[in-house]
């Protein structure tokens, strides 16, 4: 199924992306207005997750929902069906394409690869190997654990930006003070465990970290 209606959230990075993108939509969009200095004139349209039924997208009804549909066939090549679950999408007034991976707490950074059947996994690393070639990663460490999630995503902003031709931004968006999640209060913890994130799968000092933007937002905004 590639649109997955969520439900209102009622925990963790889940409710909060809901209430940021659909209540408090400036606040996102200041970080991103800065971050890609892109014109005061610039606008955000937010395509996910919205009220009511706060839908994310995956496969080909990501691809329409940021309004390249023409790709689905070549992200069928690049990736096994089920790909990402985009917990937002945004698309810029100039084009620019903003995918997004929101965490609440440091321990979903975390992940390994889930997929069970031998094609999908060699499709999978087969597009990891692509990725890291195209982008001159030399890492000797897997990218399939233990943050296979952030390197999935990174590889579907290579897919769209370098390979696709469309202007793209991956912003991890990091919510600050959630204390049912134990989550980190300040901005210096997920900066340093963003370092090494980077660090392990190669993407320091590589282009494509311009392409990835971290966004910080207290929840007390969002409360």
């Amino acid at each position: 199924m590639s649109t997955h209606k969520q439900g209102k959230g009622n925990r963790g990075s889940l409710k909060w992306i809901q209430r940021l993108v659909n209540d408090r939509s400036d606040i996102i969009d200041r970080e991103i207005v800065r971050s890609l200095r892109l014109k005061a004139t610039d606008t955000v349209e937010w395509v996910s997750p919205r009220s009511p039924d706060y839908a994310e997208y995956r496969d080909a009804d990501f691809l329409k929902a940021i309004r390249h549909p023409k790709y689905a066939a070549d992200l069928q090549e690049f990736w096994p069906r089920n790909g990402p679950q985009w917990d937002a999408l945004g698309v810029v007034s100039n084009g620019t394409v903003i995918i997004v991976e929101a965490k609440a707490h440091i321990a979903e950074v975390f992940t390994m690869i889930g997929a069970k059947d031998p094609k999908s996994r060699a499709k999978i690393e087969a597009a990891f190997h692509r990725t890291q070639t195209d982008l001159g990663i030399d890492s000797p460490y897997p990218w399939a654990a233990p943050f296979y999630q952030y390197a999935n995503r990174v590889a579907h902003l290579h897919f769209l930006h370098n390979l696709c031709g469309v202007p793209t931004v991956l912003a991890f968006v990091h919510f600050l003070g959630d204390e049912e999640m134990d989550g980190p209060r300040r901005r210096p913890e997920w900066k340093e465990t963003n370092r090494e994130v980077h660090e392990y799968l190669g993407l320091a000092g590589r282009p494509i970290q311009e392409r990835i933007i971290d966004v910080f937002v207290e929840v007390d905004d969002l409360k």
